[in-house]
């Protein structure tokens, strides 16, 4: 069967736009479709962060989470985040296959993160569920240590994070460097969310890919 050109363009206007169908800027309408947790339960939105030139922000206090209302499955997960200058000591992650708060004491909801704190950021936590990785687990398997280093950005540049959720594992990269990569899950769906702990972050072009 012969093509001509404008069906051969036509069709391959067609796959890309397919393939874009499948990407989900999750900033794009706003923060309508997130909410924000802490210890004392649900709270406004903008207790903790805001969203300016397709920047989303906070100042990391009150401790807490902004989660997605939708739960997600077998997807990629991209963004960039930086950290102010200044900011040496800081702390954040981000969480996926977010489910029920965690069981011990604290603000923590049941979930996987991927570490964003600078010179760590790539490293796993499990919170109150559980995966196996290749790297050093100082204690006993709540803490994971990447594999490589992603040579991070200086404080105040933005760094990139790439995380892969399967059926049966997850993986993180960072700044295009393989980080983790964990299997054996405990669980391998739910909500996306980012920590506000306690330090300024900035973080942009969040998007899901199916």
């Amino acid at each position: 069967m012969k093509l001509t050109t404008l069906t051969l363009v036509a069709l391959s206007s067609l796959s890309v736009l397919a393939e874009e169908s499948k990407k989900t800027d999750l900033l794009a309408k706003g923060l309508d479709g997130w909410s924000f947790m802490t210890k004392d339960g649900e709270q406004p939105v903008d207790t903790a962060w805001k969203l300016k030139d397709e920047i989303l922000s906070t100042t990391g206090t009150p401790t807490g989470y902004l989660r997605t209302k939708e739960t997600y499955k077998n997807y990629t997960l991209s963004f960039e985040w930086r950290w102010q200058p200044g900011t040496e000591r800081n702390n954040s992650g981000v969480l996926v296959h977010v489910s029920t708060p965690a069981t011990a004491p604290g603000v923590w909801p049941k979930s996987f993160e991927a570490q964003l704190e600078h010179q760590n950021a790539g490293d796993f936590w499990c919170i109150g569920e559980t995966l196996e990785a290749k790297g050093e687990s100082p204690n006993h398997g709540k803490r994971w240590i990447r594999t490589a280093d992603p040579k991070e950005k200086p404080l105040g540049e933005w760094n990139s994070m790439i995380v892969t959720c399967t059926e049966t594992e997850i993986t993180v990269q960072v700044n295009g460097i393989l980080t983790n990569q964990g299997k054996k899950l405990s669980t391998n769906q739910g909500s996306i969310a980012f920590q506000a702990e306690g330090a300024p972050i900035e973080i942009r072009n969040i998007l899901v890919t199916k």
